[in-house]
């Protein structure tokens, strides 16, 4: 096989090594939560955080409530009952039943308000939970559509090295050493191929001779006067 034609085959693995390479880092940065799922989920964890705490201020108030109703039930009777007859006393024991009527005036306004709260966030939490549903399952399908994909390209990665490697194998350390050289100051691309008279890598047309020494075949190495890459016929 010509010089030219063994870095030309290897070339075009390299070629496509690069393509899938890229798409493999492509798809692992695609792969884990994106930023909507994140999102909503950070959206309807809050909202589920503060209905939980309205819940917890309510479940409070009642209890406090109900627990200021007895005392000011138990004041009241102990008021009503003459058992204390002392003007001192008596005072004191109106004074608290005031404090305890006001503490559960406060009381049962806080309960309203969690009340009022709990029943705003719920139906909203509802719909947080709805819309975090339906983009974990489309986020879910995807992922397994990029699962699919990254262990297909992976194998047909490690199938290229090996392909690169029997290639590479194939050729002496000059002529790959020049390969890889002309490939780095190139952008990858070492050889191109003539087509219609002009080179397939900067486009402008080939001089007589250059094509005529090309296919004359003589094993020498033809470079393009133009982009200084490697010459194979096309």
């Amino acid at each position: 096989m010509d010089d030219t034609v063994k870095m030309f085959e290897l070339q075009k693995v390299d070629v496509t090594w690069v393509k899938v390479a890229r798409r493999i880092r492509q798809l692992q940065e695609q792969l884990g939560e994106s930023e909507e799922l994140r999102a909503a989920r950070q959206q309807a964890g809050a909202t589920e955080t503060e209905l939980h705490m309205w819940r917890g201020k309510q479940k409070d108030a009642e209890l406090e409530s109900a627990t200021l109703a007895e005392r000011i039930q138990t004041t009241e009777t102990r008021l009503m009952s003459g058992e204390v007859r002392s003007p001192k006393e008596l005072e004191q024991l109106q004074a608290s039943l005031e404090a305890l009527r006001h503490r559960r005036s406060e009381v049962d306004e806080a309960a309203v308000e969690a009340l009022m709260q709990v029943e705003e966030l719920t139906p909203r939490l509802g719909q947080y939970q709805a819309t975090l549903t339906a983009i974990e399952e489309k986020w879910s399908a995807g992922q397994g559509d990029l699962h699919q994909e990254e262990t297909k390209l992976k194998q047909h990665y490690v199938l290229l090295k090996r392909k690169r490697e029997q290639l590479a194998a194939a050729m002496d350390d000059g002529l790959l050493g020049r390969y890889e050289h002309m490939r780095k100051r190139k952008a990858g691309v070492a050889v191109a191929t003539v087509e219609n008279g002009s080179c397939s890598a900067c486009h402008v047309q080939i001089p007589t001779g250059v094509a005529s020494g090309l296919r004359a075949g003589n094993g020498e190495l033809v470079v393009c006067p133009s982009c200084g890459r490697y010459l194979v016929g096309g």
